[in-house]
């Protein structure tokens, strides 16, 4: 029996994180008590098909640390929340039929990967992302 080429390279599940920004490319910021909160969305990619729920253990601070999503229609995790730091952030996937998988990254860590590696939205203001994760990455 031979394996397919596609067969062997099944995706594992990732943790991506990206900053959201206005309509002029710029990061989301709320100011809350004098210090600036960044908005930012966490999503689980390539979740097994038989995913029914991802459960995100965010920064024991915030005012909703444990929040658990199913997928949409289309399969898709994605949790739109604020940091005002770095933090580790742990995501509890949870499957129907095989094995529970379990991710964690720092918040920190993960936005710089996704902005250096994923093609930048039109018109993003790289200077300001740029001077946003390094906020993020010294709180």
């Amino acid at each position: 029996m031979t394996m397919n080429l596609q067969d062997a390279e099944v995706a594992e599940p990732k943790l991506a994180v990206r900053l959201q920004t206005d309509k002029d490319g710029r990061p989301i910021v709320v100011q809350r008590d004098g210090t600036r909160h960044y908005s930012v969305l966490l999503e689980v990619r390539n979740a097994p098909a038989d995913t029914y729920a991802a459960t995100f253990e965010l920064d024991p601070t915030d005012y909703d640390p444990v929040r658990t999503l199913a997928p949409d229609a289309q399969g898709n995790i994605r949790l739109s929340t604020t940091t005002s730091g770095d933090f580790p952030v742990l995501v509890r996937i949870s499957r129907s039929g095989g094995a529970n998988t379990v991710l964690k990254e720092s918040v920190a860590r993960a936005l710089r990967r996704g902005h250096e590696t994923e093609p930048s939205a039109a018109g993003e203001d790289r200077s300001a992302i740029s001077q946003a994760l390094n906020d993020i990455a010294a709180h």
